[in-house]
């Protein structure tokens, strides 16, 4: 009696063990389950993760606007949903992964998975990791160095301050921010979210000025940007909006400060939470110009007019006009 009473403590210890080592795995993470900006997102993200036995998938998404549907692999492959293995449509759905081999998850909403919202794993029945080796003795601890403290006598003492103060620098002027430019929900992009005031939070700690940008990305056909007024945002009306884009990547530039209101008119998106309201402030200062200095007070000096040379001495012209007139003379009568 007591050796059954042994294996049944054992039976039941390992149990416990193996589901205290099972991992759940939040599925698309801050995304959640829904129709995703990028059709690679969920194989991106299940091919960084190892799945075992007794794992648990989790999908959050918005109920009546997606479900879990687990199919075969040639159904995921066609995005099939006629004869689901399973369907969970209620969220969170937590499926836990009870048999090791190839899992097939899609979206049997319309369009959903052939827009990228299928998920295919592969699940182990035990982790790959080895446990780690305890180690055969432990290692000595270090003994402690005593460190002398210096006497008093060696102490520098301390430099006196300089009796001439030093000038304080002039604080340059702190130049204005340069134009940004926001991606709507980060990684999430504009979308259907899991929690109604998803882009609430994702607006709050943003500061939004004349002339920032707000990108909103989203796939083509399944969503759209309208600018709409604080009543229709509150309503989720489409009509009359202010603008409305259709074609992704939308890029709206900040022009003015004031109140501003975006939601998503195809059905049922706003009141599930598509919808962003900012409030932006105004133009960011410019930086100051440079200061111009006065115009210099001396007036400059009238170049002084160059003195002409002074005429030549009237004796020494005398004297040539002498000499000259001899010259001739004595010339004149070898000559004759």
């Amino acid at each position: 009696m007591a050796n059954w009473t042994t294996i049944l403590f054992l039976l039941v210890a390992a149990a416990f063990c193996r589901s205290s080592s099972a991992a759940t795995y939040t599925v698309g993470d801050a995304l959640g389950w829904t129709v995703p900006p990028n059709p690679t997102v969920y194989s991106d993200w299940a091919s960084t993760k190892t799945f075992v036995v007794g794992d648990i998938l989790v999908f959050n998404f918005a109920s009546g606007r997606h479900d879990v549907t687990e199919v075969t692999k040639s159904a995921s492959d066609s995005c099939n949903s006629t004869n689901p293995i399973s369907v969970a449509n209620n969220s969170p759905a937590r499926i836990t992964l009870t048999s090791a081999g190839d899992r097939h998850f899609i979206c049997s909403f319309p369009g959903h998975c052939s827009n990228g919202q299928t998920l295919s794993i592969t699940v182990t029945s035990t982790s790959s990791s080895p446990a780690p080796q305890p180690s055969s003795r432990p290692s000595p601890s270090p003994v402690p160095v005593p460190v002398p403290s210096p006497s008093p006598s060696a102490r520098s003492p301390s430099p006196s301050p300089s009796s001439t103060p030093s000038s304080s620098p002039v604080p340059s002027p702190t130049p204005s921010r340069e134009p940004m430019t926001y991606i709507v929900g980060d990684s999430f992009g504009w979308n259907v979210p899991t929690s109604p005031t998803f882009y609430d939070s994702w607006a709050q700690g943003k500061t939004f000025v004349v002339g920032d940008v707000l990108e909103f990305n989203f796939l083509i056909q399944r969503h759209d940007v309208a600018k709409v007024t604080k009543d229709n945002y509150a309503s989720c009306s489409g009509q009359s909006p202010i603008s409305l884009t259709t074609s992704p990547p939308v890029k709206i530039t900040l022009s003015e400060p004031g109140e501003h209101f975006f939601i998503c008119t195809f059905a049922g998106h706003c009141s599930f939470g598509q919808k962003l309201a900012i409030n932006v402030t105004g133009a960011p200062a410019t930086p100051p110009s440079s200061i111009a200095l006065p115009p210099s007070d001396t007036v400059p000096s009238t170049p002084s007019p160059t003195t002409a040379p002074p005429p030549p001495n009237a004796a020494a012209s005398l004297r040539a006009s002498a000499f000259f007139a001899t010259f001739l003379a004595v010339a004149v009568a070898l000559f004759y």
